[in-house]
């Protein structure tokens, strides 16, 4: 059976058919579609067009042709059912990240840094690699977008496509960048504002300029639209600007215990890893009374395991944009009284988090009976991975 070329060299023969091709009891010509994922494992996705389910815990991460990382979709979590995907067997991959970095966060810039001298360590274990960038960031202000540039005659606020900064080939820091990204505004057809959702790092020069292309949907384009153009001023300089997780390394056991430093003839800068995480075990410690309910039957979720917001207000972290968390389900037994005993709870979904997020108990969810723990028990959550399944199943 012929196969298309993937990956590295040839890649592996997937299965072809959903369902065996033989006759019945005949034995199996091809392997099963469905592959088991460990922690800190990844597939590539071969040449072709395939259906896949990413399991529970399985993100679906793409190669940036920008920075040379693999990423990941903001709602990756979130997804049921089959993607439909198309890969020219480098570009996508499905990955178990879980008790790994996804991605690394500024949380003080700095100054005084250069970029061929600043370095990045990781403590606490794991393995990972990281390549942090320095200055080369865009800003902009209302003023700069005057009468001879803010365009005519636009219906709807146009796209605005910034161009990337170098790659690190051609790129004078010889790391490349980050792309800048953001949205602009217009008041009687003109453009009067921008606004950034990722400020980008890595760009070279003092200032830097984008159009601002029409919406395919604008309905001015039949009556002329003419192109407005936004000047960036590119900063910054000797302060952190952009952090890339370039291995994941291994999964850790405790996604806490993993830290980064930084290192170079700059001062103040600190930067965090971001950690896709799962809950591994929930715990009652202690014993007590439940007020309001009486039931056998209690429910714990979770709230929060946000990425942290890091420094840059304009930002994807900080306006929690980059990803979300998928809330834990776990069950807990308790007394006919009202009471609660230490235990471990039965977990249903262990969710998925990128900081490790805060459990929230319901008293009762076959009543809807509200009520709280009154005394001395706690509900502690262990944060780590777990395997899981995915299947890939040709499409086409």
């Amino acid at each position: 059976m012929s196969a298309p070329l993937s990956g590295p060299g040839l890649g592996f023969q997937l299965p072809q058919n959903l369902y065996p091709s033989e006759l019945q009891n005949a034995p199996l010509d091809a392997p099963s579609n469905k592959i088991t994922l460990n922690a800190g494992d990844q597939i590539p996705i071969p040449a072709g067009t395939w259906a896949i389910s990413l399991g529970s815990y399985l993100t679906l991460e793409f190669l940036d042709p920008v920075t040379g990382v693999w990423v990941m979709a903001a709602a990756a979590a979130w997804n049921d059912g089959l993607y439909y995907v198309k890969s020219d067997g480098f570009n996508l991959r499905i990955s178990n990240r879980l008790g790994c970095p996804v991605w690394g966060v500024i949380i003080a810039p700095g100054s005084g840094y250069v970029q061929a001298s600043t370095t990045v360590a990781v403590t606490g274990g794991g393995g990972s690699t990281w390549q942090p960038i320095v200055g080369g960031q865009l800003s902009m202000n209302t003023a700069t977008i005057v009468t001879a540039n803010a365009g005519a005659g636009y219906g709807v606020p146009p796209i605005v496509m910034i161009p990337s900064p170098p790659p690190a080939g051609s790129n004078p820091n010889g790391v490349g960048g980050i792309a800048a990204s953001g949205y602009a505004t217009i008041s009687s057809g003109t453009v009067s504002g921008f606004t950034f959702t990722n400020p980008g790092a890595g760009y070279t020069g003092t200032t830097f300029n984008a159009v601002c292309l029409p919406n395919p949907t604008d309905p001015n384009l039949v009556t002329g639209i003419t192109l407005g153009t936004i000047t960036f001023t590119v900063g910054a300089s000797g302060s952190l600007t952009g952090l890339l997780c370039t291995n994941p390394g291994n999964p850790i056991a405790n996604p806490a215990n993993i830290s980064l430093v930084v290192s170079g003839v700059g001062t103040a800068g600190s930067v965090n890893p971001v950690m896709l995480q799962t809950v591994v075990t929930a715990s009652v410690i202690g014993g007590s009374t439940i007020s309001g309910d009486a039931g056998t039957l209690g429910y714990v979720t979770t709230v929060g395991g946000y990425p942290p917001q890091g420094t840059f207000t304009n930002s994807e972290d900080f306006l929690f944009l980059r990803a979300r968390p998928r809330a834990a389900q776990i069950a807990l037994t308790v007394g006919g009284a009202g009471t609660i005993a230490a235990q471990v709870g039965t977990i249903y979904d262990s969710g998925l988090f990128f900081s490790a997020p805060s459990p929230l108990f319901i008293a009762d969810p076959v009543t809807a009976t509200t009520g709280t723990i009154v005394g001395t028990s706690t509900i502690s959550l262990t944060m780590g991975s777990k395997p899981d399944v995915c299947i890939i199943q040709p499409a086409a």
